[in-house]
């Protein structure tokens, strides 16, 4: 599985503890991703991680507009339509500025 609770980062009890938590939390969102992906329904934690977070990516910010800009992959037009499926996204804890998709 792509995330292996034995490879776990610390031997202290309580990071463990923290670790299982993470692993599982990160394991869950990847899950809640593909389903919410028409063509990934029923894709592994590690095929989305590979697709859709392993992309070159720049970030910049100007004034109130954060835009990422997404490198090219194979997988853009799924994200491109997620993208555009979203109305404009202000995000509370940077101050409601507001967050752009871009695509090379």
């Amino acid at each position: 599985d792509f995330f292996n609770l034995n490879a776990l980062a610390s031997p202290v009890v309580v990071k463990v503890d923290f670790d299982i938590a993470m692993t599982l939390i990160a394991n869950t969102l990847y899950k809640i991703l593909a389903q919410k992906t028409k063509w990934f329904k029923n894709a592994t934690p590690k095929t989305i991680s590979r697709n859709f977070i392993d992309i070159k990516t720049t970030i910049s910010i100007k004034g109130d507009i954060i835009k990422v800009k997404l490198g090219l992959k194979n997988y853009n037009p799924v994200i491109m339509e997620w993208v555009n499926s979203l109305e404009e996204i202000k995000i509370p804890w940077w101050e409601n500025r507001t967050l752009v998709f871009d695509f090379e």
